[in-house]
Formats: structure tokens, C-alpha cells, sequence
């Protein structure tokens, strides 16, 4: 009888060795890759608004084609993910908004750029959740949570890059240097890719894939098993029959995912709007270029080091003691940084990091608590859903509303205090979510699982 070996249990009961560490590392770098380019334009509205004589409205327009194509890309290359692989995937979206960020450099209107942005939007809101689903399906299970927020620390990761090389090429080549950058680092990713990454072995066994293939893979990650030339690969995997959606709304869980998309629209409707816009407030109000990517680094450092800590405060004091308050602080930190813009540049810049750390901090403990709210069946279904419906909403909405109200001459400040003070209202979600029995407690066996310590 062949030799039968579930993909599964060959990942999660075998040490996390250098072969997927491999896998790891380069996930994180097609997230990081992701982050600079989401971010960049942060810190190029500036001269995209003096090259091309627009209005903030306008400039509203296009961050949020930008936005609009990140949501389309999230919600609808997931599936497509699911039929031609995650390396296709995200080979494919990495060539995609490569390609579309470097036309962007020779933009020559606003419609060129609105175009552009939505395109490349498409290809950055496929590249994250295939990055995350493929690393942790290389991932044992008592990793799995911790190795999906090590690469959704990519993101700030990107966007300091981001911030460093405004400060080195905004002054010697102009705004269309960051584009350039921005299609040319995809392109170099799409080689690492092609030529080392494997297909996620457990996609490759669900598919019925190259048995060859999945045999070199499987001693890879297990080299002291012996695996017979006729062994037959296959995933177990846990299901619930009809559409996984519709399971968010069943045995109870309907007013609670409700809850949980409000939250996601209102943390993603804060933080867009901050990396699209402040980089602009910040120049505007010091006048240095290089205050606008002083800034935007800042709020990413202070996002990167909430990230890595939030898990071990969640861990030791629960979800709903930390992201309530954290939400809090996100609207005190959004109204003093509008307070103080016009303070002495190296006040706002820490400014701008503490609003980072507490909305990149928030931002990471919801993911979290996302992933701990489903069952394993409708578990991505959930998070995914949260974060495109309900999250990558918000993230359309924000610059809009920013270039709008910077439109009828509201000051910076003003609108800055206008687009915290919702969070509030995050803050009391969450203690209504509390009270939802399938989102109140994590199961005690799979909090070590789920919960990122010393990770998010």
C-alpha cells in the first residue's frame, strides 16, 4: 500500500527549519515590497499636486482610486489565488502594480494618475493576502498566528523605506523617482520568486499537483523522514458545507461580524488617511520635503514597535482591556498632533510616531482578534472578510474625506482632530462586542496558537 502523508500534519508536527524560514523571508519581503509602494504616494502628493496644479479634492480622488483598487484586489484575487496557486499570485500582483507604479513617474494628468492608481491598487490588495495565507501554510500550527503578524509587520516595514528614500531622492529627483523605485523593487521580487520559491505544499496536495514536486518539498521540510517514491499526498482539513461566508452570520455570530467590520472601517478609515495625508500637513507646515518623509518613517517606526508588543500586553491583560483604550489614545494622540503642527519639526515628528504607535498597535491587535473570533473552518474567511468589507472600506473613505475638508479650507489641524475623534466610537464597539458570546473569549487551548506573542 502507497505510502500516504498528510501535508498538514508533516508541516505541524516537524520543527520550523531553514527551508521555511526561506519561505517566510520571502514573504515578508513581498509584503514589504507592498508597504512601500500603499505608502510612497504619502509622501509624493506634494509634487504630484504641484506638477499637475491639483486641488485637495482631487487629490482625494485619486489616493482613493488607489484604495478602491487595494479593496478589489483583496476581495477578488483571493479566490483566484485559491485556483492557480499562491506563487502565481503573487508573482502575478507583484508584476501587476510594479508595472502600473513605474508609468505612474510619467503621469501628465489627473486622469493618467487615477487610472494608474486604481491599477496598481488591484495588484497591492492581491500581493498581502496571499503573502499571509502562503506563509502560513508553511507554518506549523503553534506558529501559524505568530508567522502571519511577522509578515504583516512588512507593512511598516515598507513604508519606513518608504520615508528613507523621500529624504534621499525627493531633493536631487523629484516625485517621480519614488514611482520609479516603486515598479523597479516588484520586478526584483518577481525574479526571487520565480527562481526559489516552491508552491505552498499544501495547496499543490489539495490540487492533486506534482507528486515529484511535493516529494522534494516534504524532505525538505522533514530531511530525517523517509518519503517512498509512490507516497501520495494529501490534506485533512477541517470544512462546514455551503458558502463560508454565510457561516459569519450563523449559530450567532451575525451581529457580532457586523460589529467586527465597523471596527476594521474605523481603524483602516484612520490610518489611510494618515499616510496619504500628514506627510502633506507635515511639509506644509515646515516647508521641508524632508519633514514629509521624516514623518511618514516615524509613524512607521512607532507602528513597528507597537506591532512587536501589543501581543504580549494582549496575552497578559485580554483584548478587550488593550483595544479599547487603545482606541482611546488614538483619538488624544490624532487631537494633540493637530494642536501642534505649527510646533518645532522634531515635536511633530514624535507626534506623528506616538499616533503610528497606538493606530499601527490597534491595527495589529484587531487582526488578532479577528483571527480568534472563527472557528478554524471559516477562520481566513473571516479575517479576509473583515479586512476587505470592512477594513479597505474605511481606507476608501478616509482620504477622501481628508482632501474634502482640506477643500472647504478646513486647517490641517481641524481635520485632524475631526478624523480621530471617531475612534471614540471604536473604542464603545468593542465593549459591545465584548458581550458577543463567539467573540468575548478565545478557547484557552488555542490562545498560545493565536494569540501573537512577542510577534504583533
Amino acid at each position: 500500500m502507497a505510502q500516504r502523508i498528510d501535508t498538514k500534519k508533516l508541516i505541524d508536527e516537524n520543527p520550523f527549519g531553514a527551508y521555511q524560514i526561506w519561505v517566510f523571508l520571502l514573504c515578508f519581503l513581498a509584503a514589504t515590497v507592498d508597504g512601500y509602494d500603499v505608502q510612497v504616494i504619502g509622501v509624493a502628493v506634494p509634487g504630484l499636486r504641484d506638477s499637475l496644479h491639483l486641488e485637495p479634492a482631487t487629490i482625494g480622488v485619486f489616493l482613493t482610486a488607489g484604495q478602491i483598487g487595494v479593496m478589489l484586489g483583496a476581495f477578488c484575487l483571493g479566490p483566484v489565488a485559491d485556483r492557480i496557486g499562491r506563487k502565481r499570485m503573487l508573482i502575478a500582483t507583484a508584476l501587476i502594480f510594479g508595472f502600473f507604479s513605474f508609468l505612474t513617474a510619467f503621469v501628465t494628468n489627473l486622469t493618467e494618475l487615477v487610472a494608474l492608481r486604481l491599477l496598481s491598487g488591484l495588484g497591492m490588495g492581491g500581493i498581502v493576502p496571499a503573502a499571509m495565507s502562503y506563509g502560513s501554510e508553511y507554518a506549523p500550527r503553534r506558529l501559524r498566528a505568530t508567522i502571519t503578524t511577522l509578515v504583516w509587520m512588512a507593512l511598516p516595514v515598507g513604508g519606513m523605506i518608504a520615508g528613507f528614500s523621500s529624504i534621499l531622492l525627493l531633493p536631487a529627483f523629484g516625485w517621480p523617482s519614488l514611482f520609479v523605485v516603486a515598479g523597479v523593487l516588484p520586478l526584483v521580487l518577481v525574479i526571487l520568486l520565480a527562481i526559489s520559491m516552491p508552491e505552498s505544499l499544501t495547496f499543490l496536495s489539495t490540487r492533486g499537483g506534482d507528486q515529484a514536486a511535493m516529494r522534494r518539498i516534504a524532505q525538505r521540510i522533514a530531511p530525517q523522514m523517509h518519503v517512498a517514491p509512490d507516497a501520495v499526498f494529501f490534506a485533512s482539513e477541517e470544512k462546514l458545507p455551503g458558502v463560508p461566508l454565510k457561516h459569519l452570520f450563523t449559530e450567532g455570530r451575525a451581529l457580532g461580524t457586523i460589529l467586527l467590520w465597523i471596527i476594521f472601517f474605523l481603524s483602516f478609515f484612520l490610518m489611510i488617511f494618515c499616510v496619504s495625508w500628514i506627510p502633506t500637513f507635515v511639509r506644509n507646515a515646515s516647508g521641508s520635503t524632508t519633514a514629509a518623509g521624516t514623518s511618514l518613517m516615524a509613524w512607521n517606526i512607532g507602528s513597528l514597535i507597537a506591532t512587536a508588543a501589543i501581543g504580549q500586553a494582549i496575552d497578559r491583560l485580554g483584548y478587550y482591556r488593550i483595544l479599547p483604550a487603545g482606541f482611546i489614545l488614538i483619538a488624544v494622540a490624532a487631537w494633540v498632533l493637530g494642536a501642534q503642527l505649527a510646533a518645532p519639526v522634531a515635536m511633530v515628528v514624535v507626534l506623528v510616531g506616538v499616533l503610528g504607535f497606538f493606530t499601527g498597535g490597534s491595527n495589529s491587535g484587531l487582526m488578532a482578534l479577528a483571527s480568534n473570533s472563527y472557528p478554524v473552518a471559516i477562520r481566513s474567511t473571516g479575517v479576509g472578510a473583515a479586512y476587505s468589507l470592512g477594513g479597505r472600506t474605511g481606507a476608501l473613505m478616509g482620504p477622501m474625506l481628508g482632501g474634502i475638508l482640506l477643500q472647504y479650507h478646513f486647517s490641517p489641524g481641524v481635520i485632524c482632530a475631526v478624523m480621530g475623534s471617531p475612534m471614540l466610537l471604536g473604542a464603545l464597539v468593542l465593549l459591545f462586542l465584548q458581550r458577543q458570546s463567539h467573540f468575548s473569549h478565545a478557547r484557552a487551548a488555542e490562545v498560545a496558537d493565536l494569540a501573537p506573542t512577542g510577534a504583533q
